[in-house]
């Protein structure tokens, strides 16, 4: 079954993906911690066991998006390093981890999207830190695969590839995860390659 930390783990992270759901359906401002309670199976009041409010949901909700992505490029800088990996083929992996993420996790990325005003100045601002540090990653190898792309353009490119990939959330669930992944590859890749 599993020490009581690892059950109070497993049970918070069910509250985050709940969480996460809901509030991409109904936004921020139409989500209740009731609502949240009754998708896991616990009272409004027993949340607070695990989060101290509705904002505090929603920035643990953006804080872990952003660390997870900031973690698997980091990996796969780790792996390219490990394995000697061109930069071609880093650029690539890093966007599939970037892709796999945005078709298993469309309702994060959604949140992640439309709701960061809602934050506190402090989780909004670790939660930009982050998403600078993930992009700069992805900069950085770009402009060893584009060096004819100067800082300021392959840093709007990547932030038009990640919004690209991102956009994936509108249509995962009509057209399925193979085909959204598969496309949403293929046009990244052109846009690197594009003049």
């Amino acid at each position: 079954m599993g020490t009581r930390a690892e059950q109070r783990t497993r049970r918070h992270a069910e509250i985050i993906a709940a969480a996460a759901g809901i509030i991409a359906e109904r936004g921020f401002r139409g989500t209740r911690l009731e609502d949240v309670g009754a998708a896991v199976g616990i009272s409004g009041p027993g949340l607070y066991r695990y989060v101290g409010g509705k904002e505090e949901l929603l920035a643990q909700i953006l804080v872990d998006v952003s660390v997870r992505l900031v973690d698997g490029a980091r990996a796969v800088l780790a792996e390219a390093a490990r394995a000697g990996w061109d930069d071609g083929r880093t650029l690539r992996e890093l966007l599939a981890h970037h892709v796999e993420f945005a078709v298993s996790e469309p309702d994060r990325i959604r949140v992640q999207e439309r709701e960061i005003g809602h934050l506190a100045p402090g989780p909004r601002e670790k939660v930009r830190s982050l998403q600078r540090t993930y992009l700069e990653m992805w900069v950085e190898v770009l402009r060893r695969v584009r060096p004819d792309l100067d800082a300021r353009t392959a840093r709007v490119r990547t932030q038009l590839i990640a919004g690209l990939i991102n956009s994936s959330r509108h249509i995962i669930r009509r057209e399925g995860p193979e085909l959204v992944r598969a496309q949403a590859m293929a046009l990244a890749l052109a846009v690197i390659d594009a003049g």
